[in-house]
């Protein structure tokens, strides 16, 4: 079953933008006539089947993110839109396309002002001089089942359980955010320490920081897992939704197998081309090399943070 990675779309709304508003100040790119033939095909991009074949679009053009050795991220920003889908299933493409049909640039900028004043609203909510407790509280509409920390909550929970801490923009620029899902929340609850869980009510946070979101997803799913006394049954589970990972390789990321092997103490990737890696000693997590494109996938697997 295809899962939907909210964070995942919102990347690929604000590539689009940012095409939009920089062919829109820099027209003079335009002299080159396929990169103008790729940017009016996508604008007529209706359906997740015919953005498909606008990335084959870019392919035959020599446009496409494997292209960019030759064109650089300011003179094609259609690759890096490219790049980003690389991956995305069809229900992150649906809800993407579908959007862009409806795309009102003002009113995006009013979602924008808007975040960025419910962001400083929850700063306010959850300033405290204390730091006995760490503060959570519920983010998400309808079905979305999360939790979130801001500011210094997210970095205490960085500092604490080695969770990957992402950022939303408040209108006096970025600052902490984590996603909490309810292997999370749970991990929270047994841990010991003193967690407030706040509610304030119904509303969603704009995040794009899908990497950072992803891995989060991650390593509280996992770290749910060390803390269950009895691993069997939600191993299983969790082994089903590994697909091949991606690791960093000139051009489109290579694919290659990698299945994980974890304890209370160890979490241990194994590559199908025999390498090992440590992705947590403890709280201690190792997000470099292989670790951090393998976390991002097993993370988007998992769909929302």
């Amino acid at each position: 079953m295809e899962t939907l990675n909210m964070t995942w779309v919102n990347l690929l709304r604000k590539q689009f933008i940012e095409i939009l508003d920089y062919y829109d100040e820099n027209p003079q790119r335009f002299d080159y006539k396929e990169l103008k033939k790729a940017y009016d095909a996508l604008l007529s991009v209706k359906s997740v089947e015919e953005f498909k074949q606008w990335r084959k679009l870019l392919k035959d053009y020599g446009l496409s993110f494997t292209d960019m050795a030759r064109y650089s991220h300011d003179d094609n920003m259609l690759a890096v839109l490219d790049d980003y889908a690389e991956g995305a299933n069809d229900k992150v493409l649906d809800v993407f396309i579908r959007w862009k049909l409806s795309f009102n640039p003002a009113k995006w900028t009013e979602v924008e002002k808007w975040n960025s004043e419910l962001v400083d609203i929850l700063l306010k909510a959850t300033k405290r001089e204390e730091d006995v407790h760490i503060v959570v509280f519920p983010c998400g509409k309808g079905r979305v089942k999360r939790w979130a920390a801001i500011g210094q909550d997210a970095d205490r929970l960085f500092e604490v359980f080695g969770w990957q801490t992402g950022h939303v923009d408040a209108t006096t620029g970025p600052v902490s955010w984590m996603f909490i899902n309810a292997y999370g929340l749970e991990v929270l609850r047994q841990s010991g320490y003193s967690i407030q869980v706040r509610d304030f009510g119904e509303f969603d946070i704009l995040s794009m920081a899908f990497e950072e979101d992803s891995v989060a997803s991650m390593q509280q799913f996992i770290d749910y897992l060390r803390m269950m006394d009895q691993l069997a049954g939600e191993q299983v589970r969790f082994l089903k939704k590994i697909r091949p990972v991606i690791y960093p390789h000139p051009g489109y990321n290579e694919l290659t197998q990698a299945y994980i092997e974890f304890n209370k103490d160890f979490v241990v990737a194994k590559f199908d081309n025999g390498k090992k890696v440590t992705l947590a000693d403890g709280k201690n997590w190792n997000l470099n090399g292989y670790a951090k494109p393998f976390a991002v996938q097993l993370g988007a697997e998992l769909g929302e943070a």
